[in-house]
């Protein structure tokens, strides 16, 4: 057990501390490779990709599971070293590395819609750049994790902080955050959510089909949404296929909902057929049984 507990430790410091912190000072393409040499390293982070592959395993089908968890963990190492690049004034390097599919006006004004996806903490500096005055609600670290995880606790603090740093004032914290959200809807500016965790204990639910199985959604922002008849569009910032660990932005829309369940729907398509197309992207497969309430 002890021996485990130093190996966790040891893979925490190496994904959250070293590599990035080494990312920093290093040209971006020679630290990408890093990236995706340190993936193939089976004893590196193996607890937080076994976890990751047990939790995909029950809801999608995976033929090779060493590709797969090689591929999350790229996704989870660049995801940290772009945020450690940002906060070390290097932005334009992590911002060179994403293809637009479409452009980021397209979320001029509206709510951008996403999921816990890809390497995608680059969101908030793209919006940024392109002046579109973004807002994210977001939650702050559990300080729990600091005595099991203290080095992923540092990560999740500095990510914390970096979104309040690039927002200001529109950072949202999780937690009686609605009032100001539905302010900040009716503001110029785009308001990011992610739509994809479990609910907080207490809070209304709605469930809506994903891949099948009947997974559940907070209420209250859809009922929101439609209720504003905002405009809103999907997003998505995806890793790119291959080695070169580069990504791409992707969003659809805009769109506006009648209703809960219409907004839902397609919402429930749009995470589903990202997750069935490449599930080694979707980040919180620890938390699948919360998410997915039908599980055998």
């Amino acid at each position: 057990m002890g021996s485990l507990r130093i190996t966790q430790q040891l893979s925490d410091f190496l994904a959250y501390v070293l590599i990035p912190g080494l990312a920093v000072i290093l040209p971006a393409a020679t630290s990408r490779r890093i990236m995706a040499r340190a993936s193939r390293w089976h004893w590196f982070m193996s607890a937080a990709a076994g976890s990751a592959f047990e939790g995909a395993s029950v809801i999608v089908e995976i033929d090779d599971e060493a590709s797969w968890k090689k591929r999350w963990k790229q996704v989870e190492l660049l995801e940290v070293r772009d945020l450690y690049m940002m906060l070390c004034g290097r932005s334009r390097s992590v911002l060179a590395e994403v293809e637009f599919m479409a452009p980021a006006e397209t979320a001029k004004d509206r709510v951008i819609i996403g999921m816990h996806w890809g390497p995608s903490i680059s969101i908030l500096k793209l919006l940024q750049v392109a002046k579109l005055d973004p807002a994210l609600p977001y939650r702050p670290p559990e300080k729990q994790v600091l005595r099991i995880r203290p080095f992923y606790y540092l990560f999740s603090t500095m990510a914390a902080r970096y979104m309040v740093k690039t927002m200001g004032n529109r950072a949202i914290a999780v937690g009686g955050a609605g009032k100001r959200l539905r302010a900040m809807m009716d503001q110029p500016g785009s308001v990011i959510v992610v739509m994809d965790a479990p609910p907080m204990e207490g809070r209304p639910t709605v469930t809506a089909p994903v891949l099948g199985q009947s997974a559940v959604f907070n209420a209250g922002f859809p009922e929101i949404l439609v209720k504003r008849q905002k405009e809103y569009v999907f997003y998505a910032i995806s890793l790119q296929e291959g080695d070169s660990v580069l990504k791409k932005l992707e969003m659809e829309g805009p769109f506006t909902s009648d209703s809960v369940e219409g907004f839902l729907r397609k919402y429930a398509e749009f995470l589903g057929r990202h997750v069935a197309s490449d599930p080694s992207q979707w980040r919180i497969w620890h938390v699948a049984r919360q998410f997915w309430v039908d599980q055998d």
